[in-house]
């Protein structure tokens, strides 16, 4: 059995050996950050945890509720309920805008 080396990635479709030091442009990322919330504005899953938000706190009340309680109940349903395409895309754009930023013969 060959000896595998496993990331601490959570994220499927990560690459299991990365190459160091390699980053996004500022512009880059500002862009990507954009289009993200762009695809999230457009499918509805802005308004659904919004809904999400406001749900927790009439049902707990906002007095018994921290912003970091909040965000510890609600993070982990919001990730979970980004549309597989909009995931899809987000990965392919990055690895694209990684691989035009990588230097000549590490591609």
């Amino acid at each position: 059995m060959p000896n595998t080396v496993m990331t601490d990635s959570k994220e499927t479709g990560t690459d299991a050996n990365p190459l160091e030091n390699v980053k996004l442009s500022n512009d880059d990322n500002i862009a990507l950050k954009d289009l993200l919330h762009q695809r999230l504005l457009e499918c509805g899953w802005r308004s659904n945890i919004e809904k999400m938000i406001r749900q927790t706190i009439q049902e707990r009340g906002v007095a018994n509720l921290t912003h970091d309680e909040l965000a510890a109940e609600i993070v982990p349903h919001a990730r979970a309920l980004v549309p597989e395409f909009i995931r899809k895309e987000m990965i392919m754009r990055v690895r694209n805008a990684l691989e035009t930023s990588l230097p000549p013969g590490q591609k």
